[in-house]
């Protein structure tokens, strides 16, 4: 096996130039008012599209975006973090989470825990029975 000089590869990867060299940082975004036009539009095209498409879900997205304005940056930084996992949940995952979710805001702080623990204690097979007994209703 013939080994190759360490100087040789920096030459090489040098002599590559920007095939090896890393990417350019993307420049920052202006602020909402410095946005052309057409930056806007692509920026707000999916919630218009969302707005439009169903009349009945107006009401509801004009509240969360009233709620949104008034969370801290903390909490808007556990509601992303919480959508980031809600996204890359499965179908089954996300149905025991809206069960849970409405089962749980009806309860109070000593309820919810008595809930978690019992949800820790239960078999797979329980904890579907569970969630069979306990689906929110259709919106």
């Amino acid at each position: 096996m013939k080994l190759i000089p360490c100087g040789f590869v920096l030459v090489v990867a040098l002599a590559a130039g920007p095939a090896f060299a890393t990417p350019p940082a993307p420049a920052p975004l202006p602020a909402w008012d410095q946005l052309s036009p057409a930056q806007r539009d692509l920026v707000i095209a999916p919630l218009r599209d969302r707005w439009n498409a169903d009349p009945q879900v107006r009401a509801r997205l004009f509240q969360h975006a009233q709620r949104w304005q008034q969370l801290t940056p903390e909490q808007r930084a556990r509601m992303r973090h919480g959508m980031g996992k809600w996204e890359h949940m499965d179908p089954q995952q996300r149905e025991t989470m809206r069960a849970l979710f409405h089962k749980m805001r009806d309860l109070t702080p000593g309820q919810r825990t008595a809930l978690r623990e019992q949800w820790r204690k239960m078999t797979p097979e329980q904890r579907r029975a569970w969630v069979d007994g306990n689906r929110p209703p259709a919106d």
